[in-house]
């Protein structure tokens, strides 16, 4: 079976997102209604960032990178889904795709998820990054279940060719802090990684609709 694509769209919260955000159902459910009735759509999860709870993000799973360009191309349903998604969003949002090496349900799904974008540095293999990228997901998927750590998946990004994204599932935020402040392996991954490779990185906590 083929591996999903995974679009990661963010943006500023609205002002009634912001209100009442333990309650917001109402708000992204035609949006998300729609998405759900387009071909090629298998899971949504959203939910805010946990450094910076004004941002919104939203989790599409599709099939395939086309069935997202082709709802692009709506020329009726796409105009829709953004007026839709001005209930919750206070502006356009940032997309970015994501093709995952492994299923990232469990990632998203976990009580945290961590989002990684590693951009590779100038005059760098991409080749080089990718490595390094797969060795540190392999460390965290191999970590004792004490640890906090639930999934771990890597792949390109579609937009960005120097830029591979990292989603990784945690039982909290604090796990993910706790074990690469801790553990030797993957603080001396990161260390290799920073050298070679910028990193932007977030928290969310998120649901499924």
């Amino acid at each position: 079976m083929a591996l999903p694509c995974v679009e990661v769209a963010t943006a500023p919260a609205s002002e009634a997102f912001l209100a009442n955000p333990k309650d917001v159902v109402s708000l992204v459910q035609p949006a998300f209604d729609l998405l759900k009735s387009t071909k090629g759509l298998l899971k949504i999860y959203y939910g805010r960032e946990t450094e910076d709870p004004s941002q919104v993000y939203v989790y599409p799973i599709w099939e395939k990178l086309e069935d997202h360009k082709a709802l692009q191309a709506d020329a009726v349903q796409y105009p829709i889904l953004g007026e839709h998604c001005g209930r919750f969003m206070g502006a356009a949002s940032n997309v970015i795709h994501i093709r995952p090496l492994a299923e990232p349900y469990k990632a998203l799904e976990a009580p945290a998820t961590e989002l990684a974008y590693m951009t590779v540095n100038p005059g760098v293999p991409k080749a080089t990054l990718e490595t390094k990228l797969d060795e540190l997901a392999k460390m965290v998927n191999a970590l004792p279940e004490s640890w906090g750590a639930i999934s771990a998946v890597w792949g390109p990004t579609v937009e960005r060719d120097d830029t591979l994204g990292l989603i990784i599932g945690w039982t909290s935020v604090d796990a993910h802090w706790n074990a690469v402040k801790t553990v030797p392996e993957l603080i001396s991954q990161l260390k290799d990684i920073r050298e070679i490779a910028t990193i932007n990185l977030t928290h969310q906590i998120l649901a499924p609709y």
